[in-house]
C-alpha cells in the first residue's frame, strides 16, 4: 500500500499539470463520440425484455391495426353540421392529406352513410354516400352519427359538440423489416446461440436499425409540428387537441430534453451559489463543477461510443452522478479545510495527501455499496433498467477515477490554500441541533420508531403508476387532449384481445366441423326470400334474386370466399362461412354477447368488433336477420374496399380468429390496468365460455402493466438482497458484526421513510421513481461509512465514544450537510417540470438526501453512543 501511495503522490502531486494535460488529451479523443449518444424512445426501451406480449403484437395483432394514427379533436364554436363547419373540416383534411407520412384521413365528411338516408346492401355495394353528397339527409345523417354503433364515440360525441378527425401515416416498412430481422437473431441468440458471422451481422443490423429509427421519429417529430401548424389558423373558430401516441412519444421526448437543459442549467446555478456561501472560495466553487463536469462528459461519451443509449427511465443519470461526484469531492473538501486549519504549517502537497489517504477507503467502498445498490436494477428483466443499472455502475467507477485524479491535480494546480473559517452558521445550527438531539435519547427513539411505523404502512399501500395520463401536467396538450378524447370519443388506450377458435375446432374433420355449438338457435335466421328481395330492383344485381343465381352457380363461387378481397388459390374448398368458426350465425351471435360484456366495464370506452360492422347490415334498408346463406351472400356483393374497411380490422382470412379493439378510459379514477386485464380474461371465461388458450390480450396497456409489474416486484424484493450484501460488505469493511449491524439500521431506515412516504401519499411507482429505493440505499450508505469511518479513525487515537462521535458529527456531519443542501437545492427545481415523473423524481430524490442525513447525523450516533460497538 505504501509503494502504491508513493506512486500515487507523485504521479498526481508532482505531475499534476502533465495528469491534466492527459485528461485533456482523453477527452479530446471522446469527442467524436458525443454525437453518438442518444435517447431510445423505441417500443423496446418500456416494455420487458424478451416479452411474449410484445412479440405477439408484432406477430399478429398487427395484422389488423398496423398503421399508427395521429387523432385531432375538433370542437367547433358553432354547429358542427352547419357548412362552414364542414368546410373548414374538409380544407383541414385536404391540407393534412398532402403531408408525405400521412396515408389516409377520416373524418365525418369521408365515411359512408347508410342511414341518411338509409340504402339497400346492393346500394352499399355499388356507390358510397358520404355527409356533403347531395342526396344526403343532413338531420339523418346528425342522428346516424350519434346512433351508430361505428362512428358513435368514435367520430362524433353525443352531444355533438366534437369530432374526431383519424391521420393514418404510412408504415416504415424498411425500418419494420429491419426489426424484424433483429428480433429474429436475438431469438436466435437466446436459443440456439449464433456463429461469428451472424453475431457481426446483429450488430451491424441493430446499429442500422438504431440509425434509421432515430432519422424515422426526428422526421415523424417534424411532422407532427407541420400538423400543429396546420392546425393553428383553425383555432379561430374551433378548439383543437392533438393525440395518438406519435405525438406523445415526441413530446414527451421533448419534455425530457427541455427538463435537461432548462433545470440543468437552473440547478448548476444554485449550487454554485451554495457552494460559494458554504466555502467562500472560487476554487471550491470550480473544481467539484470541473470534476463533476470531466465525470458526464466520459460517461456520455462512452455510451456514444459502446452505442449504448439513454431511456426515459435513465435519462437523469447525470443528475445521479452529479450527487455522487459532487458528495465524494465536498468530503474531499471538508477534510482538506479540518487538516489546513489543524496544521496550518503543512504544505500544500502534504496536506492532499493526507486528505487522499484518509478518505481513499471510504470512498471506495461508498463507491462499491452504492454500485452494490445499482446493481440490484440488473435483476429487473426490463431492458431499459437494465441498461440503467449498469450505466450507473459505469458512471460511478467513473466517478470515483475523476474524483481522486483530475480533483486532487486541479487543487495542486489551482492551490486554494487559505482557509478563513472551517463552519458557517447554518451548518454549526444544524450540527449543535444534532449533538444535543443525541442526548434526549428517549423521545428521539419514540420519534424514529413512530416514523417507522408510518412507514411501514406507507410500503404496505404502495401502488404501481396505472394512468399514464398522469406522468402530465393539465396544462399540457397531451393532458388536454386525453381527457378530450375520454370524455368525448370514447376513450384514450387501445387494448387489443385476439380470440382464436378452440384447438378441437381444428381437429375435427371438415365434414364434422360445427363452427359454434349453439349453431342451430334462430336468432339471426329469417327468411331467405326477404333478404334477396332487396336486390330485385337493383339493375347492377338484378341476376341476386331467388329464382335465378346462374350469376353465382348456384353459389359455387361461394366455395372460393374470403375477407381479403381475392379467392382461394384452390388449397380451401369449402364455404368460408361453413368452414370457419366465427363467420356463422352462432359465431357472430357469440360475438354480439361478448362485445355487450365488454361494454358493460366501468374502464372500458368505444369497442369495435366484427359485431361492429355486423350492427351496420342490421341497419341497412329492408335489412332482414341473416342466416349463413345470406352472410355468404353479403360477403360475394361486397367490394373490396368495403371488406377491408369492415371486416379486415376485425377477423382473419380464415375466419377462425377474431380482433376486439378496445378503448381504455384514461382519465378513470383508480384505474388499475392488472385488475382490468384480469377481470377481461375472467369475463370471456367464466361468463362466455372461452378457453384459456383462446384468449390473447395485448397492447399498449398490457406491456406498459407487464413492465411496471415486473419492475415493481423485482426492485421492493431485492431490496432485501441488496441490504445484506451491503451488510457483509460493512463486516468487511469495519471488521466488527456488530458495528455492521447498527450501519445497516439507518440505511433500511432510510429507504424505508422514502418509500413509506410515496405509499402514505399515494405517489405511484412509475419507470423513473421505482428508482427511487436504489438511490435512497446508495445515498444513505455513502453517509454512514463516511461517518463510521471517521469515528474508527477519532477511537484509535483517544479511545472515547463521546468524543469520538462528536468530532464525526461535526466534521464528517459537515460535509454530509453541504452535500444534502447542494443536492436538495438542485433537485427541487425538477417540482416544475411539465413531465411529472421527472417532478416527482426531483422531489423524491432530495426527500432520500434530507432523509439519510437526519438518519446518519441522529440515529446512527446514537446507536453507536448507545452499543458501543468498539468498547
Amino acid at each position: 500500500m505504501s509503494q502504491f501511495n508513493s506512486f500515487y503522490d507523485t504521479l498526481v502531486f508532482k505531475h499534476s499539470k502533465w495528469v491534466l494535460v492527459v485528461v485533456a488529451i482523453m477527452l479530446g479523443s471522446l469527442w467524436p463520440y458525443l454525437d453518438d449518444f442518444r435517447l431510445d424512445t423505441s417500443s423496446d426501451s418500456l416494455v420487458l425484455e424478451n416479452d411474449k406480449s410484445l412479440k405477439y403484437f408484432r406477430d399478429v395483432v398487427t395484422k389488423y391495426s398496423g398503421e399508427e394514427l395521429l387523432i385531432l379533436t375538433y370542437a367547433p364554436k358553432g354547429d358542427l353540421f352547419a357548412d362552414e363547419t364542414l368546410a373548414d373540416i374538409q380544407r383541414l383534411t385536404e391540407e393534412l392529406k398532402v403531408l408525405p407520412p400521412v396515408s389516409s384521413v377520416l373524418s365525418i365528411i369521408d365515411v359512408p352513410l347508410t342511414q341518411s338516408p338509409p340504402v339497400t346492401l346492393g346500394e352499399l355495394a355499388s356507390s358510397t354516400q358520404t355527409l356533403l353528397d347531395e342526396r344526403t339527409d343532413r338531420a339523418l345523417a346528425k342522428k346516424e352519427f350519434r346512433d351508430s354503433d361505428l362512428y358513435r364515440d368514435l367520430l362524433v360525441s353525443n352531444d355533438y359538440s366534437t369530432t374526431a378527425i383519424a391521420v393514418s401515416l404510412k408504415s416504415n416498412t424498411e425500418l419494420s423489416g429491419l426489426l424484424d430481422r433483429r428480433n429474429s437473431l436475438r431469438l436466435q441468440r437466446e436459443s440456439s446461440g449464433l456463429t461469428v458471422e451472424q453475431e457481426a451481422q446483429l450488430n451491424a443490423l441493430t446499429l442500422e436499425y438504431q440509425a434509421k429509427d432515430d432519422a424515422f421519429k426526428a422526421r415523424q417529430s417534424e411532422f407532427i409540428e407541420q400538423v400543429r401548424g396546420i392546425m393553428q389558423p383553425y383555432q379561430a373558430n374551433a378548439k383543437l387537441f392533438l393525440g395518438g401516441l406519435p405525438m406523445i412519444v415526441a413530446d414527451s421526448v421533448a419534455f425530457i430534453n427541455s427538463d435537461f437543459e432548462t433545470f440543468g442549467l437552473a440547478s448548476l446555478a444554485l449550487i454554485v451559489l451554495i457552494l460559494a456561501i458554504a466555502f467562500r472560495q472560487l476554487g471550491w466553487v470550480i473544481m467539484p463543477l470541473l470534476t463533476c463536469a470531466v465525470t458526464g462528459y466520459i460517461v456520455v461519451a462512452l455510451l456514444g461510443l459502446l452505442n449504448w443509449p439513454i431511456s426515459v427511465v435513465s435519462s437523469n443519470f447525470l443528475s445521479l452522478l452529479l450527487i455522487i461526484t459532487l458528495s465524494l469531492n465536498i468530503h474531499l473538501i471538508v477534510r482538506y479545510r479540518e487538516l489546513a486549519t489543524l496544521a496550518p504549517s503543512l504544505d500544500q502537497r502534504s496536506l492532499l495527501s493526507q486528505t487522499v489517504r484518509s478518505k481513499f477507503i471510504a470512498c471506495i467502498y461508498t463507491a462499491l455499496t452504492t454500485i452494490v445498490a445499482f446493481a440490484s436494477l440488473i435483476v429487473s428483466g426490463i431492458r431499459p433498467v437494465i441498461d440503467f443499472g449498469w450505466i450507473m455502475c459505469l458512471g460511478i467507477a467513473v466517478s470515483v477515477a475523476t474524483t481522486f485524479i483530475v480533483f486532487p491535480a486541479l487543487t495542486v494546480f489551482m492551490k486554494p490554500r487559505q482557509v478563513a473559517a472551517n463552519k458557517d452558521v447554518i451548518s454549526t445550527v444544524v450540527l449543535d441541533g444534532a449533538q444535543r438531539l443525541h442526548k434526549r435519547g428517549p423521545i428521539v427513539a419514540v420519534f424514529f420508531v413512530a416514523v417507522a411505523a408510518v412507514a411501514a404502512y406507507g410500503m404496505a399501500n404502495l401502488t404501481v403508476e396505472n394512468r399514464f395520463i398522469d406522468y402530465f401536467k393539465p396544462s399540457t396538450e397531451i393532458y388536454q387532449g386525453m381527457v378530450e378524447i375520454d370524455a368525448k370519443l370514447g376513450g384514450t388506450t387501445p387494448l387489443n384481445i385476439i380470440i382464436d377458435a378452440p384447438k378441437s375446432f381444428f381437429e375435427k374433420p371438415v365434414e364434422e366441423v360445427k363452427p359454434v355449438a349453439d349453431q342451430s338457435a334462430p336468432a339471426l335466421a329469417g327468411d331467405d326470400d326477404d333478404f334477396f328481395d332487396e336486390f330485385d330492383d337493383e339493375p347492377a344485381q338484378s341476376a341476386a334474386n331467388d329464382d335465378d343465381f346462374d350469376e353465382f352457380d348456384e353459389f359455387d363461387e361461394f366455395d372460393e370466399l374470403s375477407f381479403d378481397g381475392n379467392s382461394s388459390n384452390g388449397n380451401s374448398s369449402a364455404n368460408i362461412v361453413a368452414t370457419s368458426y366465427w363467420f356463422n350465425e352462432g359465431g357472430i351471435r357469440k360475438i354480439q354477447a361478448i362485445q355487450k360484456s365488454l361494454d358493460s366495464l366501468e374502464a372500458t370506452g368505444k369497442v369495435m368488433s366484427l359485431a361492429t360492422t355486423m350492427s351496420v347490415f342490421a341497419g341497412l334498408k329492408n335489412a332482414k336477420p341473416m342466416d349463413n346463406i345470406d352472410l355468404a351472400f353479403m360477403l360475394n356483393v361486397l367490394s373490396d374496399s368495403n371488406k377491408q374497411t369492415l371486416f379486415k380490422p376485425y377477423i382473419s382470412d380464415d375466419g377462425n380468429q377474431l380482433h376486439i379493439n378496445i378503448r381504455v378510459f384514461e382519465t378513470l379514477k383508480g384505474l388499475d390496468r392488472n385488475q382490468l386485464i384480469t377481470d377481461i380474461r375472467n369475463l370471456l371465461v367464466e361468463e362466455h365460455g372461452l378457453e384459456q388458450e383462446q384468449v390473447n390480450i395485448s397492447g399498449l396497456l398490457v406491456f406498459y402493466n407487464n413492465m411496471l409489474n415486473s419492475l415493481f416486484s423485482s426492485q421492493i424484493l431485492t431490496l432485501g438482497t441488496v441490504f445484506i450484501v451491503i451488510f457483509l460488505m460493512f463486516i468487511v469493511l469495519f471488521r466488527s458484526v456488530k458495528l455492521a449491524l447498527i450501519t445497516i439500521v439507518p440505511n433500511v431506515f432510510s429507504a424505508s421513510v422514502v418509500l413509506g412516504i410515496m405509499g402514505v401519499f399515494k405517489i405511484p411507482l412509475d419507470l423513473m421513481t421505482i428508482t427511487i429505493a436504489a438511490i435512497s440505499v446508495g445515498i444513505a450508505v455513502d453517509n454512514s461509512i463516511h461517518f463510521i469511518d471517521r469515528f474508527k479513525n477519532e477511537m484509535s487515537q483517544r479511545n472515547d465514544p463521546a468524543s469520538a462521535i462528536f468530532e464525526a458529527t461535526n466534521n464528517v456531519g459537515q460535509a454530509m450537510f453541504y452535500t444534502t443542501i447542494v443536492i436538495t437545492a438542485g433537485f427541487l427545481i425538477m417540482v416544475f417540470s411539465n413531465f411529472v415523473p421527472t417532478m416527482y423524481f426531483g422531489v423524491l430524490t432530495a426527500l432520500a438526501m434530507i432523509t439519510a442525513l437526519i438518519a446518519n447525523l441522529i440515529m446512527l450516533p446514537m446507536l453507536v453512543a448507545k452499543f458501543k460497538p468498539l468498547s
